[in-house]
């Protein structure tokens, strides 16, 4: 059966085959058995429908879904709705972060069978059983370039995980600083791996824009996420609204000119060195 994916908008872990689309159907169109309308963020819902109805033209089977519409993960395909490269082993997480969409869409931690890729796109994979995470790192001694982009639990870096890594060719290591009470288990985790890995390789994402939070709070822990050894990058709290114009809590611009200075690598080493 041959089946068609759309996608409202085309991100950098979109995929890129020829049966991939983003938006209205072309003009002359390959005949599908199915087309898949599928919708990532709260904002794109509306035109995910609007894209449902165009696509009806060409194909009688036309679906729609997606983590937006609580989509809780049961399988991961490799190569389907995210490009050749990204894998997902497991879905959920134990945590229960208030701020965080994971536990309420897809549960405590599952196991997923693995599929290879160099991109791991996990929600948090240290969560895993022992078994599972060193079928993983086994798996990844196959790849390069490998990129942990879905993020590590700082808090259960262990010794014996930054031996593991440390066997494979790594491009980037991204840890999390989600709120102030975080940063100890930050600092031990990166006191660990800055003793083989780079600053270039230890990302940060450092969550800004929450409600109560300011900019010059959000300044302070992203500079320390650079003081302890990593290079940070802002991810600016979104909410689930269905405008994307409301997803912000704060929409000043001086927070939008804060954001795009954090979330480049040049400016954001400028801005560190300077203190």
């Amino acid at each position: 059966m041959r089946i068609a994916r759309v996608f409202p908008r085309k991100t950098s872990m979109s995929p890129t085959d020829e049966d991939a689309y983003f938006g209205l159907p072309e003009l002359f169109m390959s005949k599908y058995d199915e087309v898949r309308i599928s919708v990532c963020f709260s904002w794109d819902i509306q035109k995910g429908y609007q894209l449902q109805k165009e696509w009806q033209v060409v194909c009688d089977n036309v679906k729609i879904g997606g983590p937006a519409f609580d989509d809780p993960g049961i399988t991961f395909n490799g190569g389907l709705y995210l490009k050749k490269g990204v894998t997902i082993t497991s879905r959920g997480c134990p945590n229960k972060c208030p701020f965080c969409f994971v536990p309420k869409r897809e549960g405590k931690i599952r196991e997923l069978p693995i599929v290879v890729g160099n991109i791991i796109q996990d929600n948090n994979l240290l969560a895993c059983s022992k078994n599972h995470i060193e079928m993983v790192f086994g798996m990844l001694t196959t790849q390069k370039h490998i990129n942990f982009s879905g993020g590590l639990e700082a808090g259960r870096i262990t010794n014996e995980i930054v031996e593991q890594l440390r066997g494979l060719r790594i491009y980037q290591i991204w840890l999390s600083y989600d709120t102030p009470n975080a940063d100890k288990p930050l600092k031990k985790a990166v006191t660990k791996l800055n003793k083989y890995f780079r600053r270039d390789q230890i990302r940060c994402y450092v969550l800004i824009g929450y409600e109560g939070d300011t900019i010059e709070k959000a300044d302070t822990r992203l500079r320390y996420a650079w003081e302890v050894g990593t290079l940070p990058f802002a991810m600016r709290y979104r909410s689930p609204s269905p405008n994307l114009e409301d997803t912000y809590l704060f929409k000043e611009k001086k927070w939008n000119l804060f954001t795009r200075e954090w979330t480049r690598p040049a400016i954001i080493k400028s801005i560190c060195k300077r203190r």
